[in-house]
C-alpha cells in the first residue's frame, strides 16, 4: 500500500499530514513543523512529482506531492495506472489536503511564493496550520484506518 498526501504546493499541508502519519510530529509545534523534511522546499516546477517521506509502522509507504487544484484528476489517474499494471485500485490511497487550507494559510503561501518573503509568509502559514491542525490530524487518522 502506498499513501500519497497532496496539497496545492506539496510542501506545506501534505508535509504536515505525512509527518503526522509517520509519527514525526504528534502535536502542533511551530519549530518542529518548520524543520520537517521538504517543508517549504519543493519548487514550483516540481508540481506533480512524488516524494517519498517514509514507511509507517504497518509497512505502508508514505509520499507527498503538489497537485495544485487537480487532486481529483490525479487520484483517478493514479488508480487507473494501478489498474493497468494489475496492482489493484486499493494499492494507492490519495489524500487531498486542499480542503484543509484556510485564509491565513493561503495568504502565507502567496507571500512566500509570489512575493518571495519567507519570514512574513511563514508567520501567516503557521497560523493557518495551527487553526487547521486538529482537522488535519483527524483526516490523517481516517486515511490510516481506511488504508489497512
Amino acid at each position: 500500500m502506498r499513501i500519497i498526501y497532496s496539497c496545492y504546493w506539496g510542501s506545506y499541508l501534505a508535509v504536515v499530514a505525512a509527518s503526522l502519519h509517520l509519527g514525526l510530529i504528534e502535536e502542533f509545534d511551530r519549530r518542529s513543523i518548520l524543520q520537517l523534511p521538504y517543508f517549504g522546499k519543493l519548487p514550483e516546477d516540481e508540481l506533480g512529482r512524488i516524494y517519498y517521506m517514509g514507511t509507517d509502522d504497518m509497512g505502508r509507504r508514505v509520499y507527498i506531492m503538489g497537485s495544485r487544484k487537480a487532486g481529483g484528476v490525479v487520484e483517478r489517474a493514479l488508480k487507473g495506472i494501478a489498474r493497468i499494471y494489475d496492482m489493484g485500485e486499493n494499492s494507492v490511497a490519495f489524500a487531498d489536503l486542499l480542503p484543509y487550507g484556510n485564509a491565513f494559510y493561503s495568504i502565507g503561501c502567496f507571500i512566500i511564493r509570489r512575493l518571495n518573503l519567507k519570514t512574513a509568509g511563514n508567520a501567516f502559514l503557521i497560523l493557518g496550520l495551527k487553526k487547521s491542525f486538529e482537522k488535519i490530524k483527524r483526516f490523517v487518522e481516517e486515511v490510516k484506518e481506511k488504508s489497512v
